[in-house]
């Protein structure tokens, strides 16, 4: 570069010795001093307003194929002002567009981007020696074309200039193939940078507006390169494409005649003037790709906006004609010629939605299947509100409660829907968030729906997946059972002190219920000690009212969010899998700690008017059992799950015999020590759910399963005493053939019936 042009750029050549700024002295003493190695000092140079400029030499470190023609030695300028990052720049006029250079202009060098971080972080560890060394490690890695990487975002096409503006998706698909109007708004009147929102619909009351008439076109793929800054005139952006095989002016003329014919379509007459007086959008899609130019590595979304009026345009380019009553006609003859018609480029965003936000949040692919989600409180809420935000489902919200004020704390709803219904209020968050409409309030109790039956039934018929979030035993209990049978549910709740949350997740095939899942949930409690007190009451309630029963627990929004993001994620990857679980997640030192096993299986026989469930952990744990107490017999007491309403049981739990027990290889005689307090601490380890059902015991070597005399008589008493609440008594015997289960209860006649399942399971 010549040294006029130097002049002009950097200020006239100065002593060395007279360098004033401490970084510029520090940089030159290494390239003087040779500390940094590949330097050489041309000269130095003072600005008028004080800046200074190094003009060194570099030896890039190039290899024998490069991507980027880089030369072995590349002049380059270093200027330090006052304040700010130093800035690098290029004195070789052809130098090549690279990615992370920006052109500033055809009279000034080119800019080199060597450090990406803002200056109020890069000051605090920048050194001169990390300053050479980021310029050669960017030469280098630009020489190879290795530079910017495959995992960082494209790199911009244009410098980012105007403002950004947000338009929906929908109307970005039909910008291609027709006019679309639309309205840019701003609803920030005092933000740093202009930010607009594009609407098809109605601009909030007191916005300030421009209606637009905008079309949109796509470009061949780009090769990431040099920052450009973008064309500021319809000739400019009209040069830009054409040189991509895209004719702007034709493009224009075209969409310009579709609104004059949708406008004398719409009014039987002569065009209105709406359109004609819209300003005219460009938007340009520019797709990006890699160095090598082999992947597409995203898209430059770029809109181009007019001051003058569609009309003025087309009088411009010589497309559109007034008459002298003043209305418009087309040129038949002739062709549009470019204007010098200014245009305001801008950043464009597409607003959000459900492709956004599954984009954003890493998700491989959209997944909108339908859902169904009975109840929307605060850990309903959050779930819905974390999956919705990450595109997930299409949601139907269940709830016939009001939003109140003690409900605000903790609920993602704002103050402002006090007074609604949460359904209602939730599925319009929720449609407004993924702007698909999707989400469906019905307002309704899922227990006693009412006029809503039908209606909820049609939703449970047309989803893909049922949520309970009602964190009510009954109705998770009654959901296991609605039709349609092959719908797939899911109960998520919290523990009752607000510390700890479950997860209940049934298989694809169903083959274990949230009926069995909630008795295994029991089972784990009392199996694994660091589940202890975990459905236990510890924390105070709340009175938010002075109505009976209106009381609610301590839970701060923190917690319900933290433990909600858990579940969400425990859905989330629940539903890509065929399996069930059931999930505990609690606090501890400020995390959480996961507690899972995968969905036990059952054994199921009926009992006359009794269906009952046998888990298989505790044919296992009998079994067991048995084995270590050979040659002897040995027994205890079977806990399940007793539905008297479903008349059901679920055995899910076995305790050991008492420690004053008698067995011998022929018989066994179960104790009473200790198993008063041992089946009472289990009830109150789950809530009250858990309760004795019957007993157990093992048979030796050689013995068959099948119930002796002994096993009769005790099953008698068994059936009389369980027959005061109508339950049958249930006794498993444990043998060389596995388990057999016998059970019995009170009729007419015979007074005692014994009933042996068929089924010996082992």
């Amino acid at each position: 570069m010549l040294g006029a042009a130097l002049d002009a750029l950097f200020g006239a050549p100065c002593d060395p010795d007279e360098l004033a700024h401490a970084r510029a002295r520090s940089v030159l003493r290494l390239v003087i001093d040779g500390n940094t190695q590949g330097y050489r000092l041309v000269e130095t140079r003072r600005g008028t307003k004080g800046d200074e400029t190094l003009i060194v030499r570099v030896h890039v470190d190039r290899p024998q194929d490069f991507v980027h023609p880089l030369k072995a030695v590349e002049p380059l300028a270093f200027q330090f002002k006052s304040d700010g990052l130093p800035g690098v720049f290029s004195l070789r006029g052809n130098f090549p567009p690279v990615p992370h250079s920006t052109a500033i202009s055809l009279d000034l060098p080119v800019y080199l981007c060597i450090d990406d971080r803002p200056w109020h972080e890069a000051r605090l560890s920048w050194t001169p020696t990390d300053f050479l060394i980021r310029i050669q490690r960017w030469l280098a890695k630009t020489a190879r074309g290795e530079l910017h990487g495959n995992d960082r975002a494209p790199y911009p096409l244009f410098a980012t200039l105007g403002p950004v503006v947000i338009l929906p998706r929908d109307a970005l698909s039909r910008m291609s193939s027709e006019p679309v109007a639309i309205t840019l708004y701003r609803v920030e009147d005092e933000a740093r940078r202009e930010v607009l929102l594009a609407t098809s619909g109605n601009v909030p009351k007191g916005s300030a507006q421009m209606p637009m008439l905008v079309l949109a076109l796509s470009m061949p793929p780009q090769e990431q390169g040099q920052i450009r800054f973008p064309p500021q005139t319809l000739r400019e952006l009209t040069d830009l494409l054409s040189a991509q095989g895209i004719d702007l002016l034709a493009a224009i003329q075209s969409r310009i005649n579709a609104a004059l014919e949708q406008d004398v379509t719409a009014t039987g007459s002569g065009p209105r003037s709406e359109a004609l007086e819209a300003r005219l959008g460009v938007i340009v899609a520019f797709p990006m790709q890699d160095e090598g130019g082999t992947t597409t590595a995203g898209i430059d979304l770029r809109g181009f906006f007019s001051l003058a009026t569609v009309a003025e345009i087309g009088r411009n380019v010589g497309c559109l004609e007034r008459t002298p009553d003043g209305a418009y006609g087309r040129v038949l003859f002739g062709r549009p010629t470019a204007s010098d018609d200014v245009l305001i480029s801008g950043e464009m965003h597409i607003g959000h939605d459900r492709e956004l936000a599954a984009l954003v949040s890493g998700t491989d692919r959209i997944d909108a299947r339908k859902v169904v989600m009975i109840g929307a409180g605060a850990v309903g809420s959050h779930v819905s509100a974390f999956l919705a935000r990450e595109g997930f489902f299409s949601w139907t919200i269940v709830d016939d409660d009001h939003y109140l004020p003690h409900n605000v704390p903790r609920h993602v709803l704002p103050p402002g829907a006090v007074g609604m219904f949460k359904a209602r209020a939730l599925a319009s968050s929720i449609s407004r968030l993924l702007r698909d409409g999707d989400a469906t309030p019905v307002i309704a109790d899922a227990l006693n729906p009412g006029e809503a039956a039908e209606g909820l039934r049609a939703a449970f018929a047309a989803c893909d997946l049922l949520l309970d979030a009602s964190a009510s035993i009954t109705v998770a209990r009654r959901l296991a059972d609605e039709e349609p049978s092959r719908l797939r549910r899911m109960s998520f709740f919290f523990n009752p002190d607000g510390t700890d949350a479950v997860l209940l997740v049934e298989p694809e095939d169903r083959r274990s219920t949230l009926r069995d899942l909630e008795a295994q949930h029991y089972a784990m409690i009392l199996q694994d000690p660091a589940l202890r007190g975990h459905l236990r009451m510890n924390e105070g309630r709340i009175a938010y009212s002075g109505a009976c029963r209106q009381a609610t627990n301590r839970m701060p929004e923190t917690r319900v969010a933290m433990l909600s993001a858990a579940i969400a994620i425990g859905i989330k990857d629940a539903v890509g899998v065929a399996d069930g679980a059931v999930s505990v997640w609690r606090l501890d030192q400020g995390g959480l700690v996961r507690t899972r096993a995968p969905a036990d299986q059952w054994e199921r026989f009926r009992l006359e008017d009794w269906s009952l469930s046998f888990a298989h952990t505790v044919i296992a744990e009998l079994t067991g059992r048995r084995q270590r107490a050979l040659p002897c017999e040995t027994g205890g007491v079977l806990l399940g799950v007793a539905d008297m309403e479903a008349r059901s049981l679920h055995i899910c739990a076995a305790l050991d015999a008492p420690f004053d027990s008698s067995a011998t290889p022929t018989s066994f005689e179960r104790g009473i020590a200790g198993l008063r307090e041992a089946i009472a601490g289990s009830g109150a380890e789950t809530a009250g759910q858990l309760t004795y059902v019957g007993e157990w015991h093992s048979h030796p070597a050689g013995a068959p399963t099948s119930a002796s005399r002994v096993d009769v008589a005790q099953m008698t008493e068994l059936a009389m005493f369980f027959d005061a609440n109508g339950v049958p008594g249930i006794m498993a015997i444990a043998g060389d053939e596995g388990i057999r289960i016998h059970a019995a209860s009170l009729r007419a006649e015979p007074p005692v019936t014994i009933i042996t399942f068929a089924a010996t399971l082992s």
